[in-house]
């Protein structure tokens, strides 16, 4: 686990000394607030006005999630809220699932290494020791598994890329015109454009020269994804932007901590009340959210949360690197060289469990695979490399095709072309018995009147196995088109 691609000579670390470490957990923990809190207000977030009206368990989690990072920023030094906040992140993922979005998983594997690392130590500066450089491992492990999936024929091909998609969405939604899925040869670059990024960056973080060029990057192109105002990012970028910054000198955090000791107490004090009174009001309207005009105000409202956010922190870190600071941190993924114990090493291997799974047909949604056009199933692959999976399970080679219905979601598929494994298409139907539908599965159409008059299409699919075997659906043209959301029965 301690593999570090510098050629350079060794220099001398920082001092491992208690009040600078404590100073980077302190930082991490406001950064990890914010991250949570983006995760309620986006997408993942209960439905507006759930927690007064009918509170549901997802929603009482994530309403607790809030509440404990809004208590870590009162409180950014304190290991038990933080403690706490880490804890509440795999309870809030497992009542999301199947339907969970991969920056959630992440943020829950960085979750259990934290949790972990409070076994190897308590105080402050062991726990750091421990923590961060297999918080680093989680974030280089997704980025090459993100990375390695869009390697694939459809995300290089313009018209249906994910690459291109997006572009185009984000520049829409800033009224900008660009239609480059249509576009002439220079639409063609884009694919590449974004797939060199991805694959450059965890390059760039595990080679000490280049780290810090890294970090920018990461932090300069999520910064630039997360202003699409139609496809809401900044729950996904929150995540990484506080996972990139681990990878600067201790000294960084000391930096930030030692800037805002130098603000008057009085200054401190607004800041702090700003930041606290905001995000509760966030909160408060995205739980109330009974009508148009506070909805408004809380899309509104999060918005100019991320953009002061992520403003501020890509600021502290020019600020940092323009100005003399200490060199890139010497082997930041070495267990030894850290104190990690081995037995740490659990965390990286979910990450690369999990990352194989488009590959071994576990899974394909929430498996590092997001907005890739990446297609695995039944043993066969649209991956440049890999061009066959190795199928674990068979729910992949039981593929159904519906040719009509009376639900409404299940016309989605319809409309759009999209086949689904019948595991999926069983799991929804038991929750919807009286819809009529045709089908096609095995090569035999086969038409109900309503799902419940054959038992076999109704019958409930086992919680946890529908959390974890969780399907995208298939697109049944090639090259396959890029799937911006879940669909009903995903």
């Amino acid at each position: 686990m301690g593999v570090d691609t510098d050629a350079a000579p060794p220099v001398v670390a920082e001092p491992a000394h208690p009040r600078v470490r404590s100073d980077v957990l302190a930082v991490f923990a406001v950064l990890w607030a914010a991250a949570n809190l983006f995760h309620v207000w986006g997408p993942s977030g209960a439905a507006f006005g759930v927690i007064s009206r009918h509170p549901t368990t997802l929603a009482v989690v994530q309403a607790l999630l809030g509440a404990a990072s809004v208590a870590v920023l009162l409180r950014p030094r304190s290991i038990a809220r933080l403690a706490v906040l880490a804890a509440l992140g795999p309870a809030a993922l497992w009542f999301e699932a199947p339907v969970l979005g991969s920056h959630w998983v992440l943020a829950c594997l960085v979750d259990a290494a934290l949790l972990l690392a409070l076994l190897a130590g308590r105080s402050a500066d062991r726990l750091t020791a421990t923590f961060v450089p297999v918080a680093r491992w989680v974030l280089v492990g997704f980025y090459c598994f993100a990375a390695f999936a869009k390697l694939n024929h459809a995300f290089f091909t313009p018209s249906v890329s994910c690459g291109t998609f997006y572009l185009d969405e984000l520049a829409g939604s800033l009224g900008i015109s660009l239609h480059s899925t249509t576009a002439g040869g220079w639409s063609h670059l884009v694919p590449f454009a974004v797939a060199a990024t991805e694959m450059s960056i965890p390059i760039l973080l595990s080679m000490r020269r280049t780290r810090h060029a890294g970090v920018v990057v990461g932090l300069v192109f999520h910064s630039l994804i997360a202003l699409d105002q139609t496809h809401l990012f900044s729950d996904f970028s929150s995540v990484l932007v506080a996972l990139f910054v681990l990878f600067l000198p201790e000294a960084f955090a000391s930096d930030v901590v030692a800037l805002y000791r130098g603000l008057r107490s009085e200054v401190r004090e607004r800041l702090q009340a700003a930041v606290v009174v905001g995000t509760g009001l966030l909160l408060a309207l995205q739980w109330y959210g009974r009508n148009a005009n506070v909805q408004r105000l809380f899309f509104d409202g999060r918005t100019w949360a991320w953009l002061l956010f992520d403003a501020t922190l890509v600021a502290l870190v020019a600020r940092f690197l323009v100005r003399p600071h200490p060199p890139a941190i010497e082997r930041p993924l070495s267990f030894a060289r850290n104190g990690v114990p081995r037995w740490m090493a659990i965390v990286p291997l979910l990450v690369v469990l999990n990352g194989l799974s488009p590959y071994v047909e576990l899974r394909t949604a929430y498996a590092f695979n997001m907005y890739s056009n990446l297609q695995t199933a039944d043993g066969e692959s649209n991956h440049l490399l890999v061009t066959h999976t190795v199928p674990l399970t068979d729910f992949e080679s039981d593929i159904v095709r519906i040719t009509a219905s009376s639900d409404p979601g299940l016309r989605q598929y319809v409309s759009g072309r999209l086949d689904l494994p019948f595991l999926q298409l069983r799991d929804y139907l038991s929750r919807h018995h009286d819809v009529s539908l045709t089908y096609v599965r095995g090569g035999v159409e086969r038409s109900v009147a309503r799902a419940a008059d054959d038992p076999a299409l109704i019958e409930p699919v086992p919680s946890w196995e529908s959390k974890l075997f969780a399907f995208r659906s298939l697109d049944q043209t090639e090259p396959a088109r890029c799937q911006p959301g879940f669909l009903p029965a995903l």
